[in-house]
C-alpha cells in the first residue's frame, strides 16, 4: 500500500496543471510524478495503472485504488 497520494502528469496537461493546483490550495500533501521530464520508467508504470494509455492526471490514494483523468472534486471527495 502507499504512504500517500501519487499523481502522475506532466505540465503540457491542462488537467493535470488544474489538479495539481487545486490539491495546493486545499493544501493535500502529494508525490508529483512527472512523465515527461522524470524517470522514463514512469511512462512504463502509467500505462500499466492506465489500461495501456498516457492518461494524465492518473492518481493512486494512499490505500491504492487508482483514479484515471478524475476531475479534482473527485480525488477531493474521495480522501475524505
Amino acid at each position: 500500500m502507499n504512504a500517500k497520494l501519487i499523481v502522475y502528469g506532466h505540465e503540457y496537461c491542462a488537467d493535470a496543471i488544474y489538479l495539481q493546483g487545486y490539491l495546493n490550495r486545499n493544501g493535500i500533501t502529494y508525490e508529483w510524478r512527472d512523465i515527461e521530464k522524470g524517470d522514463p520508467q514512469l511512462k512504463a508504470e502509467l500505462r500499466l495503472l492506465a489500461r495501456g494509455y498516457l492518461s494524465v492526471p492518473t492518481v493512486i490514494f494512499p490505500d491504492g485504488e487508482v483514479m484515471v483523468e478524475p476531475n479534482p472534486k473527485e480525488v477531493l471527495a474521495r480522501l475524505k
